[in-house]
């Protein structure tokens, strides 16, 4: 899907902007994970046996949580990632809407494919007149992939990307380079 085919298939009153997996939550969960990782490691070398397989599920689990950076805002409409905080509410009659869709619905002409793994940290979240939840954009402008709450794939141009990173900056998302 293209990110006109998914503009278009939108029907939206509002979108909120979220920033994640970056910044002081993001620090202090992956610094309280390491942690409590560490006191666990060090509680297993003198634990009764009949402790040991529940701790060491307790240390999968920790180091799965480590894995946080890797996934979406949210998945199938469920509970958004612990590290999101809001950044922009655009309304669909505004400017900014229009100026959102003429970016997402430019045809794809040159593409980049980067050999990275994305990490999305910025997501555009769209709602219904009745505050619910429609459809996630979540996208990576690390390695220029973005995918839906349905972890389907949207493509887009190299120019969107830029664009887009140009807009959302203008929003307040601290973006960093590649």
């Amino acid at each position: 899907m293209t990110t006109n085919q998914f503009w278009c298939a939108q029907s939206f009153s509002y979108i909120l902007t979220y920033s994640f997996n970056r910044g002081v939550k993001l620090d202090a969960l992956l610094h309280a994970a390491h942690q409590q990782f560490a006191e666990v490691r060090k509680e297993l070398l003198t634990a009764p046996i009949e402790r040991l397989p529940a701790m060491r599920e307790n240390l999968r689990s920790l180091e799965q949580g480590r894995n946080l950076m890797l996934l979406p805002l949210t998945e199938e409409l469920k509970t958004f990632q612990i590290t999101a905080s809001p950044v922009a509410r655009i309304a669909a009659e505004t400017l900014e809407a229009a100026c959102l869709a003429a970016i997402l619905t430019v045809l794809v002409s040159e593409q980049d494919h980067w050999m990275c793994a994305p990490v999305y940290r910025d997501a555009l979240v769209f709602y219904d007149g009745q505050d619910n939840l429609c459809g996630v954009l979540n996208i990576c402008f690390g390695c220029d992939k973005m995918i839906t709450h349905q972890q389907w794939e949207v493509t887009a141009g190299t120019a969107t990307y830029q664009e887009l990173k140009q807009f959302m900056t203008g929003l307040g998302h601290v973006i960093s380079e590649k």
